[in-house]
């Protein structure tokens, strides 16, 4: 009789406890998808169609949509892609692979799947490119746009396509797509989802690879990016950028057109418990009079659009370890509670023209909390490694791009 073959499975690390959570998440939206897949595959493809169509149509919208009839729609979206992801064949492996880059975090292709239900992240980007596009083909016949870090969806854009091609507004020989994703998952679960939409025409390349490393072939006259977390951390975002920007015609816009990364300091139970207590949902309509007139702003710490990364410098330190410097800000000495409070990193995200992804819109524009920031206090511990100031210093930031990105504080 043979033996059980155990090791194959611990190599995988599906004995470790967060793994095992999602790979029983991931059996369980597989066998879901089966479920409902008893449909034909005609009538599937139809259904997956129709449900990209659908939310871009309410998200392009000039009329006010109700929030629950957004949710609805970009739910049947997601229901619908996952079914394309299932057939792609992804092994546990693949699907549930996440890992420290040498310029962030990689996500797994199982979470980065979610991301084309964040409703207002999607909402304020479609729109926005939606608006480049069309600015673009007034001048020209025929526009190639780059996507890296898209992810298995590609949810900033292959939406959009959709629409286009059902509402024929734009055609594939208008727009051409090249997509970008390190993950192998990430480019299988593609394939398959764009076969099923049925907009094979308008992809010139589905390249896997380092966004930070790649090279296209041709000139780009639209570089959609999206590889954020919550106070500008963890991802690549800036590496990718920064990389890819060369690589634009010299009228050639970035999407989003500029982020600004601002910090401020703030009570911290006002602010990301008591404010939202009423509210029906997050967002910066939503954000309350009291939490805003309670907030210390201390300013913009790092703005990202075409010129500033043509201009950005690098700083090397020891061990290869690279640093952008990023503003200078002196600390108000006029706030009596300032001991209490915490600082606060958030983006706001103007995608292009007058639409972007404002503080809360997103869970990438949730500010973060930055409990190792002491300003006129000290940490308990005798031996720690925060940063602590005083009212009235001033002090530098800096991007830490190598690892995990984050802020860098020093005193000046």
């Amino acid at each position: 009789m043979e033996k059980p073959q155990f090791g194959k499975a611990s190599a995988l690390g599906y004995a470790e406890p967060h793994i095992d959570e999602l790979l029983k998440h991931s059996i369980r939206t597989q066998l879901e998808s089966l479920l409902k897949s008893k449909v034909t595959t005609e009538q599937r493809v139809k259904l997956l169609q129709k449900s990209f169509v659908e939310a871009m149509t309410l998200a392009l919208s000039d009329t006010k949509v109700a929030h629950q009839q957004l949710v609805k729609a970009f739910e049947s979206m997601y229901d619908q892609a996952v079914q394309s992801m299932a057939l792609a064949d992804l092994s546990q492996e693949v699907l549930t692979r996440q890992y420290i880059s040498a310029t962030g975090l990689v996500m797994s292709v199982h979470n980065c799947k979610h991301t084309i239900k964040d409703v207002y992240r999607i909402k304020g980007y479609a729109r926005g490119i939606d608006q480049a596009i069309r600015g673009k083909l007034k001048n020209n016949s025929t526009i190639t746009i780059l996507y890296p870090a898209c992810g298995p969806f590609a949810p900033l854009l292959l939406p959009l396509l959709s629409y286009y091609k059902n509402s024929q507004t734009f055609d594939s020989e208008q727009i051409k797509v090249i997509l970008v994703d390190v993950q192998p998952g990430a480019v299988m679960t593609l394939k398959q989802l764009i076969t099923d939409l049925q907009l094979d025409d308008y992809i010139l390349q589905i390249a896997e690879a380092d966004a930070t490393q790649f090279t296209p072939d041709v000139a780009i006259d639209l570089l959609v990016l999206e590889a954020m977390q919550h106070g500008f951390t963890k991802e690549g975002q800036l590496s990718i950028a920064k990389h890819l920007v060369q690589f634009l015609n010299i009228d050639g816009w970035m999407i989003p057109q500029s982020v600004s990364i601002r910090g401020m300091m703030v009570i911290g139970e006002t602010e990301f418990n008591q404010q939202w207590k009423q509210a029906e949902y997050s967002h910066s309509l939503n954000v309350s009079g009291e939490a805003q007139q309670d907030r210390v702003e201390l300013g913009e710490i790092l703005t990202i659009n075409k010129s500033t990364l043509l201009e950005m410098q690098e700083l090397e330190l020891q061990d290869g370890i690279k640093v952008i410097p990023a503003s200078q800000i002196t600390l108000p000495n006029d706030v009596d509670d300032m001991n209490e409070r915490i600082l606060a990193i958030y983006a706001h995200i103007d995608t292009f023209a007058q639409e972007g992804v404002g503080q809360y819109d997103s869970g990438i524009t949730h500010p973060k909390p930055d409990t190792s920031f002491y300003v006129d206090g000290k940490p308990r511990d005798i031996e720690h490694n925060h940063f602590v100031a005083n009212s009235g210093d001033t002090v530098q930031f800096y991007y830490q791009l190598t690892g995990l990105p984050g802020f860098v504080p020093v005193k000046v």
